[in-house]
């Protein structure tokens, strides 16, 4: 851990602590990120994200080859397995000591909005708000979502009917955290894809509309690359054999629990919203009074 630098204003105590993924010699991305959180009032810290190039046994033992190549017809690069395994530390470590918590990427860009957002995020029970993923790419507005709770400033809680990737931003409860680390104890899915599966977590796919927080990718590409996004097929012998029956049948799977989960919380999200328009007026900021 390394701890915060360049803090410009006294951290709001009703926020909860950020913990910033970040390999330790990027300076630029963490003075960047320093200087936004402090403006908007987080506690935060920096997490030594893991090496692609110092990855060992213990870190490659969470890691599902076999059942990746069988799937998807190839295996995760060296260093998008850092990643998988940086993020799971990192929410190992924030679980074990808060309740609530922040977890950032070092390239992420705040809405001025964020800290309102978050206070309302706050003022929802805890169980509505395990996992909260911030998007901000220009996809973003165009998912389909359903609104489910207004937040501060015109924004919207919505459930995603999509599986976007993208792990850059994300408010967490501990029962949220024991839930993916369930997951992530042997696992062939990166933790982003994942995020997007409640059927294999338990947790809803849940984000705020617009954005309030997004991936600044011109000034700091990602350290991952983009070659993962490339179609290929690397396996061979019996592994290409049942490659072969299980990418359709994936993608089926796939399309059927998203749609299956999103219009089974149809009742849900439609009696959250009937409540809010019945209650008294809410609160809907308590960032200006802290």
């Amino acid at each position: 851990m390394q701890k915060h630098v360049g803090r410009l204003f006294a951290a709001s105590a009703a926020l909860p602590p950020a913990l910033v993924v970040s390999l330790r010699r990027s300076y630029e991305r963490r003075a960047n990120m320093a200087k936004q959180l402090s403006r908007a009032g987080l506690d935060f810290d920096f997490f030594d994200a893991v090496e692609a190039s110092r990855l060992d046994e213990s870190h490659r033992r969470i890691y599902n080859g076999r059942l990746r190549r069988i799937l998807v017809g190839k295996d995760l690069f060296p260093a998008e397995i850092a990643c998988l395994v940086s993020h799971k530390l990192a929410i190992e470590e924030m679980a074990s000591k808060h309740e609530t918590f922040l977890i950032f990427e070092d390239d992420v860009v705040l809405d001025e909005a964020f800290p309102d957002i978050l206070f309302s995020l706050l003022d929802l029970p805890p169980h509505r708000r395990e996992l909260v993923r911030f998007f901000g790419d220009d996809k973003h507005l165009l998912r389909r979502q359903r609104k489910i709770t207004p937040l501060a400033d015109g924004f919207w809680l919505t459930r995603l009917s999509t599986m976007p990737g993208e792990a850059h931003a994300y408010l967490m409860t501990r029962r949220g955290a024991e839930k993916i680390l369930r997951q992530l104890s042997y696992t062939d899915t990166p933790l982003d894809i994942m995020m997007g599966q409640p059927w294999k977590t338990g947790l809803p796919a849940l984000t705020v509309y617009p954005r309030v927080a997004w991936q600044d990718k011109n000034r700091f590409p990602s350290n991952i690359g983009d070659e993962r996004f490339v179609e290929r097929t690397d396996v061979a012998g019996f592994e290409r054999l049942l490659f072969g029956i299980a990418k359709p049948s994936r993608k089926l799977f796939h399309n059927v629990m998203k749609r299956s989960f999103y219009y089974g919380a149809l009742p849900y999200d439609l009696t959250c919203r009937m409540l809010v328009a019945c209650a008294p007026e809410i609160r809907r900021s308590r960032h200006s009074a802290a």
